[in-house]
C-alpha cells in the first residue's frame, strides 16, 4: 500500500481518510505525506485512535479493523 489513492485493490486507510477530508486534506498529504496527514486528520476527527501500522495491512485485516472501529465509534457517538 505504498500507492494509498493508486492501488488496484481497496483505497486503504490512509487514502480513504484523505479522501473524504476532501481538498484540505489532499493538500495536507502534499505539504508532508500520505501517512502524516491520515495521522493528523485522524486525530482530529476521531476518538478512535489507529497506528499508522495499519495502513500496510492486507485488504482483508484492514476491513476486520476498519469495521470494529467504526463500531467503536458508533458506540462513543451514542453515549
Amino acid at each position: 500500500m505504498s500507492a494509498f489513492h493508486k492501488c488496484e485493490t481497496t483505497h486503504c486507510w490512509a487514502g480513504w481518510v484523505i479522501h473524504i477530508a476532501g481538498e484540505k486534506g489532499y493538500e495536507l498529504e502534499r505539504q508532508t505525506s500520505s501517512v502524516f496527514a491520515a495521522m493528523q486528520i485522524l486525530d482530529k476527527s476521531s476518538p478512535i485512535k489507529v497506528s499508522p501500522t495499519r495502513f500496510f495491512e492486507d485488504n482483508e485485516t484492514a476491513m476486520s479493523n476498519i469495521e470494529k472501529c467504526a463500531e467503536q465509534e458508533k458506540a462513543i457517538d451514542t453515549i
